[in-house]
């Protein structure tokens, strides 16, 4: 009873899989997790490697997890299955054919729309049998030409009953650069895992308090009619992180992959905090929505060993957030919580998303003055906005600017483009906020005047050249405890990640 799960992420990092995988092999499937990180669909070589492996394992099934960026190498991947294993169903599942069934099923035999775990077993359990799989909840599919999509499951509520996964799985797999495809071992992992495999990632929690109108959980909200977040029980929680620790002692970081680590409550937090703080005994990673950071929490945090914390700004346009957003933390809280995080000397990454075809000038000019106003050092991660399928955002767009709309399937989210505003907003980052007014000022009087370019050139090379390093630098010592020996030799497990942002910035959109 073999069963097939593929992803084509360029990542390894993929939780969802994972905990699919992991609940078949539960339930008594032997699932193989391939990861086709290389994906080529004018590869024939590697196309027919992947050939003779499926060949090999003859799975039940297949199913291909996909957000919207990996559309197209999911389509012309399912494509070629199809015409080699015309007996074997393929289903498709994520966040894209979530939110566009319609879409997948052009390719796809089926699509599970929302959580995964119960219907991926469903359907394994039916094809086993020779059962019928049309009844399955969660399941789209095409009948007389016409979708039908089945009721769904109500979402998990007791999480302590979804498996944990090993933090290399059992039975996975990835095609190599050469197109072989090889077992994972900790020595293959180390070298394609991002950081080398030393975050081990983990998600404590499902659901975001949030219905930003860019996200998918505004898609998921409407869908299930809740935004309630769902937790694991904090026993669940460690019993998972000290079976990986002590499997892996290469494991540096946890990271806490959650939409908000911090959407809980006080005596839930300070628990995990005691608890983690005497068993797990590992630096960790959280993500954060600026309203619920306090300074009671972050304490607590911190002396469990909260080393890097995730930050939403988005727009320090308190009218984008409000009215464009619905985004319920504004440039107050956000910068409240930015204090608190100074404060108490936490490495910090804050989200600007660019490239928003309902912001104004000034819009981009209150984002500058935040980012002036924060505490430094620290790092931003700028996004190029993506107005995805089944988000408010998007419909909103395709009724007032629908020649605005880049296609979310295609489109490089981490590049943005090299306008004027966006790259005043990423210098804001790095430099002092003294030069920074400067810039702003020169702008205001006349953004084509020589004076305003002259400035604006220096800004780019003192930026680029010193100012970005040095921070990328000074944010990784602020993680350490601000050792310089320590820094030092983490450095390496950074390099690749900090290199690529780096030149981000470079091959961002003109």
């Amino acid at each position: 009873m073999n069963t097939l799960l593929i992803s084509v992420q360029k990542d390894l990092d993929i939780i969802g899989l994972k905990c699919l995988h992991y609940y078949l092999l539960k339930n008594g499937y032997n699932s193989f997790l391939l990861h086709l990180i290389n994906f080529n669909p004018n590869d024939e070589n590697s196309l027919k490697t992947v050939k003779n492996f499926i060949s090999e394992i003859s799975p039940l099934f297949i199913g291909i997890s996909l957000m919207s960026v990996e559309y197209y190498n999911a389509r012309d991947l399912t494509k070629y299955l199809k015409a080699n294993f015309k007996s074997i169903p393929i289903i498709w599942g994520g966040i894209h054919p979530s939110i566009s069934p319609e879409m997948c099923l052009a390719d796809a035999d089926y699509v599970c729309v929302g959580e995964g775990e119960r219907t991926i077993l469903d359907f394994a359990n039916a094809i086993n049998n020779h059962g019928c799989v049309e009844t399955i909840n969660n399941l789209c599919y095409i009948e007389n030409n016409r979708i039908k999509k089945n009721m769904l499951y109500p979402p998990i509520e007791d999480l302590d009953n979804i498996p944990s996964y090993d933090h290399i799985p059992v039975n996975s797999f990835i095609q190599n650069e050469k197109g072989l495809i090889i077992p994972i071992d900790k020595k293959v992992f180390r070298k394609y895992a991002r950081y080398k495999g030393t975050f081990y990632s983990i998600m404590s929690s499902r659901g975001c308090p949030f219905s930003c109108t860019y996200c998918c959980n505004n898609f998921l909200s409407r869908l299930y009619q809740t935004k309630k977040v769902r937790r694991r029980s904090n026993k669940n929680i460690i019993i998972e992180l000290e079976k990986a620790v002590k499997d892996n002692p290469e494991i540096e970081y946890i990271n806490f992959q959650d939409d908000c680590f911090l959407a809980c409550g006080d005596e839930y937090l300070k628990e995990f905090c005691k608890l983690y703080k005497e068993k797990v005994k590992k630096p960790f990673v959280v993500r954060a929505i600026p309203i619920y950071i306090t300074k009671n929490k972050i304490k607590n945090l911190k002396e469990a060993g909260l080393s890097w914390i995730s930050l939403g700004l988005q727009s320090g346009s308190d009218r984008i957030c409000k009215d464009i957003y619905k985004r319920k933390s504004l440039k107050a809280d956000f910068l409240k919580a930015a204090k608190i995080i100074k404060e108490f000397n936490i490495a910090a990454f804050y989200d600007v998303i660019l490239d928003n075809p309902f912001e104004t000038e000034e819009d981009g000019l209150e984002t500058i003055q935040t980012l002036i106003e924060t505490p430094k050092p620290f790092y931003t991660q700028f996004f190029s906005l993506s107005l995805y399928l089944g988000t408010e955002l998007y419909e909103k767009a395709q009724k007032e600017c629908p020649e605005k709309i880049e296609d979310s399937l295609k489109k490089k989210y981490f590049l943005y483009h090299k306008k004027t505003i966006n790259n005043m907003i990423r210098y804001s980052t790095f430099l002092s906020g003294k030069f920074m007014n400067k810039v702003v000022y020169l702008y205001k009087q006349d953004p084509k005047g020589l004076r305003f370019r002259v400035i604006l050139f220096i800004a780019n090379l003192l930026s680029s050249l010193v100012f970005e390093p040095l921070t990328y630098f000074r944010v990784i010592k602020l993680s350490q405890g601000n050792s310089y020996i320590r820094t030092f030799k983490v450095l390496p497990n950074y390099f690749k990640e900090g290199i690529m942002r780096y030149f981000n910035q470079f091959k961002a959109k003109r």
